[in-house]
């Protein structure tokens, strides 16, 4: 007895594969902290508007070279790295209950904008999660 059997199986379309770029950083504005003293709220007394473009003008930056390169530049230029016990700052809620911030380096980063202040945040592989700009520097000790 001979089967002729022409059933191939289902067709499915070819898997498309997205590519996570983690070459250059995104930077994210979801969990800012909930101080308007160090927030974008229009209400902030501390945040005007040269901060806000000196920010904007650092972000766009910061985003025009690979991770690898702002990591190795001065600190002026690229990112500072300090210890969590040593920044005054209160981490949005919901950012330790969506889990993120067990996904983060233990530590938090700064970018300088200038004589304005500085930007405070958390990475997680190419996200930047910005946490709290402090222009009235108050949040560790800027002594150098």
């Amino acid at each position: 007895m001979k089967i002729n059997n022409s059933y191939s199986g289902p067709k499915f379309s070819k898997t498309v594969k997205i590519k996570h770029h983690i070459d250059r950083f995104a930077f994210n504005f979801s969990f800012l902290t909930k101080d308007s003293k160090y927030n974008l709220d229009s209400r902030s007394k501390t945040i005007n508007k040269k901060v806000r473009l000196k920010l904007l003008d650092r972000i766009t930056q910061l985003s025009q070279d690979d991770r690898v390169v702002i990591l190795n530049r001065d600190k002026r230029e690229g990112l500072e790295k300090m210890p969590e016990n040593k920044v005054r700052l209160s981490i949005h809620p919901d950012f330790k209950k969506s889990k993120r911030y067990d996904e983060c380096d233990d530590d938090f980063w700064v970018f300088r904008l200038g004589d304005l202040g500085r930007a405070i945040g958390k990475i997680n592989e190419n996200i930047f999660y910005i946490m709290s700009i402090d222009a009235s520097f108050d949040q560790y000790n800027h002594g150098s």
